[in-house]
Formats: structure tokens, sequence, C-alpha cells
């Protein structure tokens, strides 16, 4: 083992020296568990790097099917308007047939060259 010579400032080594008393083992032990463990310290980095990384992923499927969730929903309403629309015309059409079938024939006669009035007015 080589030996370097260090400056640390002083606070940073009393801290150092309570550190290693806490532990029960030197100075210099403790200088050597911290600096090989950091070796520990970057494999759990990138585990969470790589958790992190997979979390994304998952996060941006989740924010395109919520996407298309929301497009599909677009869909549905406006076809249920447009569906709600249809239903309408159809009653409108409904309702003046039946009027044209209960009218007299002056009134059918009438609405044939002046056009049926719109409202629900019986003749």
């Amino acid at each position: 083992m080589e030996q370097i010579t260090l400056r640390i400032p002083e606070d940073t080594l009393e801290s150092l020296e309570e550190e290693a008393d806490e532990h029960g083992i030197t100075r210099s032990e403790h200088v050597r568990d911290i600096l090989e463990s950091r070796n520990e310290h970057s494999e759990e980095v990138i585990e969470l790097q790589e958790k992190v990384d997979s979390l994304k992923e998952q996060r941006e499927e989740l924010q395109t099917e919520l996407e298309q969730e929301r497009n599909r929903n677009r869909l549905i309403l406006e076809q249920r308007e447009e569906h709600t629309e249809l239903v309408k015309y159809v009653q409108e059409e409904r309702s003046q047939e039946q009027r044209w079938r209960e009218a007299g024939l002056a009134t059918r006669l009438k609405w044939r060259v002046f056009g049926m009035d719109t409202n629900d007015d019986r003749e």
C-alpha cells in the first residue's frame, strides 16, 4: 500500500477522528473505509439511476395511454352529440309526417303551395 499526505481543514479532521472513535478504528483505517465504500455507493447510484430511467419510461408510456384514452373519450362524446342531433332530426321528421297524415285535404293543399309551417299549430 502506498502512503500519501493529505491536507484537510481542521474541522473535517476532527469529524474524521470522532467517526473513527465511534467505529473503534484508527483515523487512517476510517479514511480507507470511506475511500473503499465510494465504489459501493457508485454501484447504488447506478442502480438508482437505472430505476429512475425505468420509471421515466413507464411514465411516458402511461402519458401516451392517457392521451389515447382522452382521444377515445373525445370521439365518444362527439359521436354521442351526432347521434343526439340525428335522433332529434328524426323525431322532428316523424312529427311533420304525422301532421301531414292527420291534416285535412285543404290543409295539405295549402302546405303544398306555401310550405308546411314549422310550429305545432294544428289546423
